[in-house]
Order: structure tokens, then C-alpha cells, then sequence
């Protein structure tokens, strides 16, 4: 294996780890930030306390790395 290819082996795997602290701490704080917000109650008063905190702890958020599709330059609008 070459210095090239074990560099990139490297910056994938510190890539994966930010996107995965990044995902973990994007996701409690959207949860602290819903328990503060008047969906909570709503929540609490359709669900109960226990069904809402399991719905809260399900949240998982899903970041995607990488160009949006109209910053990728195949779209017409691009040229």
C-alpha cells in the first residue's frame, strides 16, 4: 500500500467521524430545542409523556455530505 493511498485511508475515516459527532450533536440539540417548543405539549397531550419521550429519543439526524445537486454543475441552469 502506498503513502497515497493510507492518506486518504486516514481523511475518510476523520471524515466519517466529524459527519457522525456532527449528526450526534445536531440531533440533541434539536431534541432539547423541541422539548422548549410548544410541540412538546402538543405531543405530551396527544401521545402521554412516556410515548413522547420514546419519539423523541427515535430522532436521528441523517447528514449528506458532498455538493447539493444544483451546485454540481450537470444541471442546464449551470452553463
Amino acid at each position: 500500500m502506498g503513502k497515497g493511498k493510507r492518506l486518504k485511508g486516514r481523511k475518510v475515516k476523520k471524515q466519517r467521524s466529524f459527519e457522525d459527532e456532527f449528526s450526534s450533536r445536531f440531533a440533541v440539540n434539536f431534541r432539547k430545542e423541541l422539548q422548549k417548543s410548544e410541540i412538546w405539549d402538543q405531543m405530551v397531550e396527544e401521545f402521554g409523556e412516556e410515548r413522547a419521550e420514546e419519539l423523541l429519543n427515535d430522532i436521528k439526524a441523517d447528514i449528506k455530505t458532498g455538493p447539493l445537486s444544483d451546485e454540481s454543475g450537470d444541471s442546464s441552469e449551470d452553463i
